[in-house]
């Protein structure tokens, strides 16, 4: 049976923990080794308790959860979240660390992190002498000092930004006008993110409950509410792995955090079942790995292949999070009885609700789903709801990724109804292939069971969605209200609002066309006729902390200023673009004021759907890059050949509100491809007037 993940709610608007990054048995997970003893792989986790008068320790009890599967940090708008973060973590050997020989990346053997709250509208603050608390600031390494020669590192250049010994104090201050919904925690060290997160270090926020935008309408109740983390883990048996360099030894049950997308074959063999896991493939004949006798586990609130009963008259929500490190799912709710996909209502995205007009054309509802979900038409509607429900028969979740879905029984129509005896379904990932690049095994993930009684008949059934993409935008929404700490400054040097008709440009390759692991981003300005503005280009580089690729001002009264912004995909293998601080949507230049993905939407129409992560396509380079491929090209296109017309890459256009003081970043959250350096700074600062 599905357990929910612990829960540590807020009290009197304060939520004050302790979190501790640690090692621990995975006691959910028994790896038997080939001609071994079963053993329980030690992953990584955050053991949190309410934080103790004194001392960095949690207390034994009740009160204390150091789940692999991820605890829950529950909070209300304008609650203040407060976590002392302490790292255990144990050092790492160096050649088991892909980024130990990059730049700055001399102290990652020794495992330093922090805390990330992903998706949340929230100031990325640094310390200062009159407040030493970090707000949700990536740019700290926290280190263990059980793994460190401290002067040495201490003295040393490094890539990360501020060092800090054993613990950090984080106070991070939820707006009163912060949107409900789903969010998660989680580390992000560049270089050791991927290793982290991998390993099982995160956790989900909610902010309000679900009942703030969604529930009613013809269902005449509200649904049960369930959470759904997913991770997965990688486990070897003893033998010898190549990392970036030689082959290193590794002992049975040793988890690889520097995880191979090769561990398993995509599909399975002919009689094999996948329930929760894969077993691992031998790739030595293609210059891989052999991972034979390992095992890719994959699991729901830590756990392999559990049940999910759904007995509510009104059905459940789904709030599913991606917690993996690179892993992207392609998710389908399939009826073992006919082996087709369940139609299921969305009724949020990465945090946000929905909200479309009932108007909005079936095909606008595509375009705006993007490559995120499979819109299906719902089979019947309500005429007593205002927004138009939306409904999916597949999602597409990249690491980061949220969506909360309304999901309960129907008919091979997809007609709402009572659920036949014994009614069974198979949450699945159903396999998915990132362009060139990894493709990710087809698993098993739950059996569902559909128990909501043979009284249970709608004859209008949706959910009715109050949606926050429309209410952010409107009269004391927060991305129109003057940011609260703001006042008016001079502006630093080189950084200035883009003139009116202009927009930034960011492309995703690589660095070196002839590595195929330099990752990078690239800039330029763009002006209204579409013409690169001399002197802003920057070519594709990898991350440098040092350097903000974009420094941009308020509006006017420190208001939120939108700016739009063009997403160009020069790889042939799919990324996955993530900005810290705030949302976007995608926009169309010719869709019209009427609708949700117009530049700038009338009044009422709201933003339709908004995200803070968007899987892009792949670039379709010709064949004089293709012929290329054996001339010291990987066959990612570079800016130059993707301006010439040598690259197919129609670039996404996105509208995105700054709101959030401070310096912060946007990546890929495919997070082998984020430590590999596809990360760039942005800078937000008051303006003059």
């Amino acid at each position: 049976m599905l357990k929910e993940p612990a829960v540590f709610a807020s009290r009197s608007g304060v939520l004050d923990l302790l979190i501790i990054a640690k090692p621990k048995p995975v006691p959910t997970i028994s790896f038997a080794p080939p001609g071994g003893a079963p053993v329980n792989p030690v992953g990584w986790v955050y053991e949190i308790c309410p934080r103790p008068s004194t001392g960095n320790q949690c207390p034994a009890g009740s009160s204390t959860v150091a789940d692999y599967g991820g605890a829950r940090l529950a909070l209300q708008p304008g609650d203040t979240l407060k976590m002392r973060f302490v790292n255990r973590l144990p050092k790492l050997d160096p050649a088991k660390v892909a980024h130990a020989a990059d730049a700055g990346g001399e102290s990652l053997p020794s495992n330093p992190s922090n805390i990330h709250t992903h998706g949340l509208i929230v100031p990325p603050r640094a310390p200062t002498i009159s407040d030493p608390t970090f707000g949700d600031y990536v740019f700290v390494s926290v280190f263990n000092s059980a793994n460190v020669n401290w002067q040495l590192v201490s003295q040393g250049a490094h890539d990360h930004g501020q060092l800090v010994l054993d613990s950090v104090d984080y106070r991070i201050d939820i707006p009163k006008n912060h949107p409900s919904g789903l969010f998660w925690f989680h580390p992000h060290v560049h270089g050791l993110a991927l290793n982290q997160v991998s390993s099982g270090l995160a956790g989900i926020i909610t902010i309000g409950n679900v009942g703030d935008y969604a529930g009613g309408g013809s269902v005449g109740g509200q649904p049960a509410v369930r959470h759904l983390i997913l991770k997965d883990l990688q486990v070897l048996a003893a033998g010898n792995i190549a990392f970036e360099s030689d082959p290193v030894a590794v002992a049975n049950g040793e988890v690889l955090n520097q995880q191979d997308p090769d561990f398993c074959r995509q599909f399975p063999a002919p009689g094999e079942v996948r329930q929760g896991s894969c077993i691992g493939a031998d790739n030595s004949r293609d210059e891989g790995n052999n991972y034979l006798g390992g095992k890719w586990y994959f699991t729901i609130n830590g756990q392999q292949f559990p049940t999910i009963p759904v007995q509510a008259p009104q059905g459940e929500f789904w709030r599913l999070t991606n917690a993996s490190g690179s892993l992207s799912y392609r998710l389908q709710l399939v009826a073992d009885a006919t082996q087709q996909p369940i139609v299921m209502q969305l009724v949020a995205v990465d945090g946000v609700s929905v909200n479309l007009p009932q108007d909005t054309p079936i095909d606008t509802v595509v375009r705006l789903a993007g490559a995120k979900f499979k819109v299906a038409r719902c089979p019947q509607t309500a005429s007593d709801i205002r927004t138009l429900p939306v409904c999916v028969s597949e999602l597409v979740m990249m690491p980061s990724a949220r969506a909360e879905l309304w999901v309960t029984y129907r008919d091979g129509a997809g007609r709402v109804t009572s659920p036949l005896r014994n009614a069974l379904a198979t949450f699945k990932m159903t396999g998915l292939t990132m362009g060139s690049g990894d493709a990710w095994p087809a698993i098993d993930l739950a059996r569902v069971e559909f128990k909501q009684g043979s009284s249970f008949s709608l004859s209008q059934p949706a959910i009715a969605v109050s949606g926050d993409a429309l209410k952010m935008t409107q009269a004391g929404g927060i991305f129109s209200s003057p940011a609260p700490s703001a006042q008016a400054a001079p502006l630093p040097a080189n950084c200035k609002a883009l003139p009116s008709g202009h927009r930034r440009r960011i492309f995703f390759g690589l660095e070196d066309l002839a590595v195929d692991d330099s990752f990078g981003l690239g800039y330029e300005e763009v002006d209204e006729r579409g013409v690169p503005v001399p002197g802003t280009q920057l070519p594709v580089t990898r991350f440098d902390p040092m350097k903000p690729s974009v420094c941009l001002p308020l509006g006017p009264g420190q208001t939120p200023i939108h700016e739009t912004w063009e997403l160009v995909q020069l790889s042939t293998e799919n990324h996955n673009f993530h900005i810290h601080q705030t949302k976007f949507r995608p926009v169309e230049a010719n869709a019209s004021s009427s609708s949700p993905n117009s530049l700038k939407p009338r009044s009422g129409v709201g933003y339709g759907i908004v995200e803070d992560n968007l899987p892009l396509g792949v670039a379709a380079p010709d064949a004089s890059i293709r012929d290329q491929v054996t001339n010291n090209q990987s066959g990612v296109c570079s800016i130059e050949q993707w301006r010439g017309g040598h690259c197919a890459s129609t670039p996404v256009t996105l509208d995105i509100p700054f709101v959030e003081l401070g310096d912060f970043v946007y990546h890929c959250h495919i997070l082998e491809h984020e430590d590999g350096g596809m990360m760039a700074k942005i800078r937000v600062v008051p303006s003059p007037y």
